[in-house]
């Protein structure tokens, strides 16, 4: 909602163009969106003449009086010849236009708690903003079951979903989309370039160093900078799943962080910036610190390994971030010390 807000508030009335179904081969999955203005695009469905049509679409809708509240259109687009694209699956896109009036409603009491929105496909009917007070009597029984469902099962991570009852047809969407919890420690040159790749993903930064001075001033706002004079205590307030990328100024200063990572035990990754040299001494002090030989299998160094073989800062921080993305698809199990 907060991303409506500010394209509205800068650009005035907009239409969300939002993939309701997906399937076959398609560019972007379900709940991609872009937001169209009269003059401003921003945001991707995959490009393309899908996108070409979606925008002149979108476009005419802003067009359009806007005598009713929550102005709502669906197209469906097979994506064959004519299309002109190859990729052969079948998209249906949801048009939204957000005006005054919508805006007010989005934005309303209670809506900075929300974490969950659904609304009917057809025009006329505003949303309904899930909070976790939200008395959701007003929607269709079969809306209400999917939503307690995923309220459930869900362990507050929630999936767009397409239904359809007796009250026609709803789109359920979750307002926040989980971050990758990154752990870097390290804001030298490679650690300010993991940063800039990170930058529109969605992760999730805690940049770690010894010294406030470090930091480039301004940190972009997927970062929160923590300046303190022993590195290795943070890992304690990382959470059970989050990437611990090690690169400090200090060879002993990274001992520590990872010895520190690989003694708590649950964490999604562990990566060290360095050679095979510096991987076998890390791995021979660690072991004369007590770690298990099968804890010690679980740190990544070099990082980045199946990228190119250089030690540009940038190519080091792209295959990282190709490393840690490849991971966050396919969860590893946590492992924990005795």
């Amino acid at each position: 909602m907060q991303d409506i807000a500010n394209h509205f508030h800068r650009d005035g009335p907009v239409v969300r163009v939002t993939i309701i179904d997906a399937r076959g081969s398609t560019p972007r999955e379900m709940g991609a969106a872009m937001m169209v203005s009269v003059e401003t695009v921003a945001g991707t469905i995959g490009g393309g003449a899908l996108e070409y049509d979606a925008i002149a679409h979108a476009r005419m809708q802003l067009e359009k009086d806007a005598d009713q509240a929550w102005q709502r259109d669906v197209k469906d687009y097979p994506l064959g010849p004519r299309l002109g694209q190859c990729c052969g699956g079948h998209v249906r896109l949801l048009f939204e236009r957000y005006g005054v009036e919508e805006m007010a409603a989005l934005t309303g009491a209670g809506c900075d708690e929300a974490f969950l929105i659904a609304r009917p496909l057809s025009a006329g009917s505003a949303p309904i903003v899930i909070t976790p007070t939200q008395d959701m009597s007003l929607a269709p029984g079969f809306v209400r079951a999917l939503i307690q469902t995923q309220i459930d099962e869900s362990n507050s991570e929630f999936q767009s979903e397409l239904v359809k009852g007796a009250g026609g047809e709803w789109f359920t969407e979750p307002l926040y989309k989980k971050r990758l919890p990154i752990f870097l420690y390290g804001a030298g040159h490679v650690g300010r370039e993991v940063v800039r790749v990170f930058e529109g993903l969605a992760a999730e930064i805690t940049w770690i160093d010894t010294d406030e001075n470090r930091f480039p001033e301004p940190v972009p706002n997927h970062v929160q900078r923590l300046a303190v004079a022993a590195p290795h205590e943070a890992v304690a307030y990382a959470p059970d799943d989050a990437f611990h990328i090690v690169m400090s100024y200090s060879h002993p200063l990274d001992l520590e962080i990872c010895h520190a990572v690989l003694k708590r035990g649950s964490f999604q990754y562990l990566g060290l910036i360095g050679s095979m040299t510096k991987r076998g001494r890390f791995l021979n002090r660690l072991k004369k610190l007590g770690v298990k030989e099968a804890d010690l299998s679980r740190l990544t160094c070099p990082i980045g390994a199946g990228g190119p073989a250089s030690k540009d800062p940038a190519v080091i921080a792209i295959s990282l971030a190709a490393e840690i993305l490849r991971l966050a698809e396919t969860p590893q199990n946590y492992q924990e010390t005795d």
